[in-house]
């Protein structure tokens, strides 16, 4: 008996080590991000007495279709029904960047939720073509995404990489 007593030790010892070890990992993946589905609204475009910061971009979250609709109109002039959120299972996000007569090309590229903070990663990219008609117009650029309600305390917009706002959730009165 003797003989087997340190194996026997050994064995114990390495079963606890491996249960402290993956308790530890899942109780770190149980605060790593959460990933979320979204989908692209079309067919808004930005009420005129929108509150939008000059010069760099603006970030909205919707939680309520009344706050919703009193910042983003349907666009009449589609032929196509504007896509309405559900608000009882989804929130919006919303991007507004400064209106300029060559619109970028927008592209989200990662929406999770990690600490009770929402982050949006999105692409900007400048149409770079040389036109020797320049428009004569200009455009509000922007972004409608919808996503899954989420208890959101912060919103954190990252624009090719870069951190450009962050928003703690306002009270509600």
């Amino acid at each position: 008996m003797p003989l087997f007593a340190p194996i026997n030790r050994r064995v114990r010892v390495s079963f606890i080590s491996i249960l402290f070890i993956a308790s530890l990992f899942f109780s770190v993946f149980s605060l790593a991000q959460l990933n979320l589905t979204h989908r692209l609204l079309s067919g808004y475009f930005l009420s005129a007495d929108a509150p939008i910061n000059k010069g760099k971009p603006t970030l909205f979250v919707f939680e309520q279709a009344d706050t919703f609709e009193q910042v983003f109109k349907p666009a009449t002039t589609m032929r196509k029904r504007p896509d309405v959120p559900n608000f009882t299972k989804e929130m919006v996000v919303g991007i507004a960047l400064p209106a300029t007569n060559k619109p970028p090309k927008l592209s989200v590229s990662k929406l999770f939720v990690q600490d009770s903070t929402l982050t949006v990663r999105y692409i900007r990219v400048t149409d770079t073509t040389f036109t020797n008609n320049p428009q004569s117009f200009t455009t509000q650029p922007m972004l409608l995404v919808a996503i899954p309600k989420q208890t959101v305390l912060k919103t954190k917009l990252v624009e090719n990489g870069r951190v450009l706002q962050t928003m703690k959730k306002q009270e509600d009165r």
